[in-house]
């Protein structure tokens, strides 16, 4: 029997999961109802990505359709670009923290994965602040943690 790619994604996806639960039981903090600590949002995103994993997988095998090209070239350039602005996101967070960094990203990526659609500099704009604002506010006030201010605002 030949796999198809989305059985190999399904699979993929588990496997992340279950690496991303076994790496959490390693923090020394556990989960309370007074303090989620810091496992709690890995533990969830670790369900997450086996449930989903889980769905493909089957999905893939009820699937009759026929395969099509899963990525081109165009698609495997996304991608990098994707990875390296993400490693640009992680160093500029460090430097200017998630409030400065987090909307340029967001901004930058909604603006690459936008082409062909009818979306405006002011609309992609205001989805990166309204994003990144509903992440800091349940961050900081629902879950009381700390985002990075960067090193420039230390």
């Amino acid at each position: 029997m030949r796999l198809k790619r989305d059985q190999i994604t399904g699979i993929i996806l588990i496997l992340v999961g279950v690496v991303v639960f076994l790496l959490t039981t390693t923090f020394s903090i556990p989960i309370t109802a007074a303090y989620p600590g810091p496992r709690m949002l890995p533990s969830i995103a670790a369900f997450g990505l086996v449930a989903c994993g889980i769905g493909i997988f089957i999905e893939s095998i009820l699937s009759k359709k026929e395969e099509k090209e899963y990525v081109v070239e165009a698609g495997w350039i996304r991608i990098g670009k994707s990875i390296f602005i993400m490693a640009v996101y992680i160093g500029g967070m460090s430097a200017v923290g998630y409030l400065i960094a987090t909307p340029i990203v967001l901004y930058v990526i909604t603006t690459m994965f936008a082409k062909g659609s009818s979306t405006t500099f002011t609309e992609r704009m205001l989805f990166s602040i309204i994003v990144t604002f509903i992440i800091y506010v349940v961050y900081v006030y629902a879950f009381g943690l700390m985002l990075p201010s960067g090193i420039l605002f230390e």
